[in-house]
């Protein structure tokens, strides 16, 4: 049994839901027990309770040991739930809780990397696709009412470039190996990816950008990665390349990416907006040409997502109660 209390309790477990969140990320009894029945004897060791909208919050965790939600009351958590030990996250993001100057030490945090598979990567594939072959430009020039023709090589031999080859990074870069490309990417650890031709760290970007044909954005929002495209780095890249982004907002300079699209210095961008709050915001993004902007919406197959993160966080909850290392681990240093 964990530290979380003596052998002959139960580990008790909140989750908490959010309804502005929508359906996607809901969690009833019935799909906990229908992961439950995929490993067997797990929640037999668990008292689980949940909650809505932080309604109740305060009673529901004083006295948990671990916790499923993905918004709560951060600040205050430490004084809330004194005997929480471990957060689990229905999702793979921490930029709304950032800086993480709040968690206790005795607190461990994961989240659902790799929940999003194999959905994230078809549609990372798609943003490719759709660059290759001027669709954002044709788009445009259907609302204007122009017929224009834009003929595009194949996609097969050109390079893309992946900036944090993750859990969603690495699946692009399956997709883009089933069709020909050249895979270079980038990630903090610099291990190796068997479908990257070649990895490098971070600080090679610059040196990177202007090799690719295509450059995917899919790093954790972080000081150090606001911004990671500014101005300057989009310059290096190559004429007529494009942009897939699947990053938090501020990981890519809005204002300059508007400027290399309406000057023609890029030839297209596909960019997801994660925040509904932002978008209003920035009335540019729903004129620019050549700019497909996407609602946070095709990383997610609702057939399959929370099934995805319940079995992540079952095998995290065994682990737990086991005393044995937790998978997915949030790094506070890192903000990631």
């Amino acid at each position: 049994m964990s530290d979380s209390g003596p052998s002959s309790r139960k580990t008790r477990v909140y989750i908490e839901n959010a309804s502005g969140l929508g359906p996607l990320f809901h969690i009833t009894p019935a799909m906990l027990d229908a992961a439950g029945a995929r490993r067997p004897d797990v929640l037999s060791d668990c008292d689980i309770a949940y909650g809505a909208d932080l309604q109740g919050f305060a009673a529901g965790v004083a006295d948990v040991d671990a916790m499923l939600a993905w918004c709560f009351p951060h600040r205050d958590l430490a004084r809330l739930a004194p005997r929480l030990r471990w957060i689990q996250l229905p999702g793979a993001g921490v930029d709304h809780l950032l800086p993480l100057d709040w968690l206790p030490p005795r607190v461990s945090m994961t989240n659902a990397r790799g929940a999003h598979r194999p959905k994230i990567g078809e549609w990372l594939l798609l943003g490719l696709l759709m660059l290759n072959n001027a669709i954002p430009t044709l788009m445009r020039h259907q609302r204007e009412r122009t017929w224009q023709q834009i003929f595009s090589t194949g996609i097969a031999g050109k390079t893309v470039l992946i900036l944090g080859v993750g859990q969603a990074g690495g699946a692009a870069a399956e997709q883009a190996k089933r069709f020909g490309l050249r895979v270079i990417g980038t990630r903090r650890s610099g291990a190796v990816h068997p479908a990257v031709d070649a990895m490098y760290p971070p600080a090679a970007t610059e040196a990177l950008l202007p090799q690719a044909d295509f450059v995917i954005v899919s790093t954790p929002a972080t000081p150090e990665t606001r911004p990671l495209l500014d101005a300057s780095r989009i310059a290096l890249m190559r004429p007529g390349a494009g942009i897939v982004s699947l990053a938090r907002h501020g990981v890519i300079d809005r204002p300059a990416l508007i400027d290399a699209l309406r000057s023609g210095r890029l030839g297209g961008a596909v960019l997801d907006v994660e925040d509904p709050a932002v978008a209003p915001t920035e009335a540019e993004l729903w004129s620019c040409p050549n700019l497909i902007v996407l609602p946070h919406c095709l990383s997610n197959d609702p057939d399959q997502f929370m099934a995805n993160v319940l079995d992540i966080f079952l095998d995290n909850l065994q682990r737990f109660i086991q005393g044995e290392a937790l998978r997915n681990l949030v790094q506070p240093d890192r903000n990631y």
